[in-house]
């Protein structure tokens, strides 16, 4: 009886479309929640960069930029939809504009892997806005990419463990 249950329990599995939805049998084991599909955080791009850095999203995430910082400097990589390659954009330096205790400021950050006109990374030495991203400080970033402009966020998630601003390689 119980091996015929198990047959029934897999017939309906195997009959059931592709969705994320659980499946279950009244007659099964009610702990047993079978899950089709991919996770639900496996879709979409990962929590940080290539690099680690945090992930800033360009357009519906049509593309994303990966912030690292560390004491001395700032870098800002240009990355794909999937945040998971570089992409070159026509572009000799990205400018951010950031709020750190009431006070905004423009800060240029230079292509530093340009070839061509055209660069991934842009990054700036300055010890006062790499301490300003460690203090959490707020802004936006604008560039163009292939003729559209788009706007990034820049914000701080302290919430989450593992976050680490230090020892990230700008190389």
């Amino acid at each position: 009886m119980k091996f015929a249950r198990n047959l029934a329990v897999l017939a309906c599995l195997f009959t059931v479309g592709c969705g994320a939805k659980p499946v279950t049998d009244s007659g099964a084991d009610p702990d047993m929640v079978v899950m089709e599909g991919a996770p639900p955080d496996s879709l979409g791009h990962p929590e940080h960069g290539p690099n680690g850095g945090e992930l800033i999203e360009l357009g519906k995430e049509a593309f994303h930029l990966e912030m690292l910082h560390d004491d001395q400097s700032v870098t800002l990589n240009v990355l794909n939809g999937a945040a998971s390659e570089m992409v070159a954009i026509d572009a000799a330096e990205l400018s951010v504009s950031l709020k750190h205790d009431d006070e905004v400021k423009t800060f240029a950050l230079p292509a530093s892997n340009s070839t061509d006109g055209k660069a991934s990374s842009f990054t700036i030495t300055s010890t006062e806005m790499a301490g300003w991203m460690k203090e959490g400080a707020e802004g936006a970033v604008t560039l163009q990419i292939d003729g559209k402009s788009y706007t990034g966020k820049i914000s701080h998630d302290h919430g989450h463990e593992g976050h680490d601003h230090e020892g990230h390689d700008h190389d």
